[in-house]
């Protein structure tokens, strides 16, 4: 299981041998700290994952503080579980979320549909976005062991 935060979501994907099974967004989990916590214990409690990814602060993260709190969360709330907790560097590969969002769908084609456009700069970040930066921790664990 993969978990991301961006702005005011919670992005997860679950992932059984590479290949994807269930995702969600959520922004009633990033309303706080506290619900990020409660959320994240509710994915893993349903889910029962063997691994829990969540994304390294780095000290050059532009995140908001707000988000970098969600992030803490979700891994503090991993550590505290029976799962293997692991803190991923987030590595920008793509020039950006969107392109990298359209070369995860070619991998995994079920998120095809979620692909999204890019956003006017005047935009919301759309909602499936938090999705594929979750897909995207867990891919780079996969790209990394192969």
């Amino acid at each position: 299981m993969s978990l991301a935060a961006i702005s005011d979501r919670i992005g997860m994907v679950f992932l059984i041998e590479g290949q994807l099974k269930d995702w969600v967004a959520s922004e009633t989990g990033a309303l706080s700290t506290v619900a990020a916590a409660g959320y994240t214990q509710e994915l893993i409690n349903r889910y029962r994952p063997d691994v829990v990814l969540t994304e390294q602060i780095a000290p050059s993260c532009q995140k908001a503080p707000a988000t970098i709190g969600l992030i803490r969360a979700m891994a503090r709330t991993a550590e505290r579980n029976e799962v293997l907790d692991v803190v991923v560097p987030r590595v920008q590969r793509y020039a950006n979320k969107y392109e990298e969002a359209a070369a995860l769908a070619e991998i995994y084609p079920a998120l095809a549909p979620r692909v999204p456009a890019k956003r006017k700069y005047y935009d919301h970040q759309p909602r499936s976005l938090v999705i594929f930066e979750a897909l995207a921790l867990a891919h780079s664990i996969r790209s990394e062991a192969a």
